[in-house]
């Protein structure tokens, strides 16, 4: 089930946000504004497969996410420990951001569904800070192929800008 947005919309400004990440760094949006396009990704849960299977791909495509202009950054919902531990399990070359107390999550209507199943997001903001892809769901199995799907939607937003 894909979910829209009254915050976060295709073609509206993205909410910004600054977070602790694995690195030891505070991460704010509006630090790619003017530079690069940014993937952003909600992780769902540390447990969900899906999702791990998705952070892989985008740390094993992250090279060519960067030669197209565009960083990744990765949302949990947890605290330092949990996010570098799951960062250093899947061996990711980008830091994860920590949100426990999931006000970001909140801020790009991300809440639990039912109470229960969380919200989850991958979107493409570009260099002026403008959402341009957006998916939201509750059903995780969409990642599977999103990896690929954000690099031909990368791909075609920097021809876009070039021009």
């Amino acid at each position: 089930m894909t979910l829209d947005s009254i915050e976060a919309k295709i073609g509206s400004l993205a909410p910004d946000f600054k977070l602790p990440a694995t690195n030891g760094q505070e991460i704010s949006l509006t630090d790619f504004r003017g530079k690069q396009n940014v993937i952003v990704f909600f992780i769902r849960e540390t447990t969900c497969p899906q999702c791990r299977t998705h952070v892989a791909h985008l740390g094993r495509m992250y090279s060519q996410f960067r030669e197209a202009g565009t960083e990744v950054i990765v949302i949990l919902g947890e605290g330092p420990e949990k996010a570098r531990q799951y960062a250093e399990e899947i061996g990711l070359p980008f830091p994860i951001l920590c949100d426990p107390d999931r006000a970001v999550y909140h801020l790009y209507e991300l809440e639990k569904y039912f109470l229960l199943f969380q919200r989850t997001a991958s979107l493409v903001v570009d260099k002026d800070g403008v959402v341009r892809y957006l998916k939201r769901t509750t059903v995780p199995n969409i990642w599977l192929q999103e990896s690929r799907e954000l690099y031909g939607f990368i791909l075609s937003l920097e021809e876009r800008q070039r021009k």
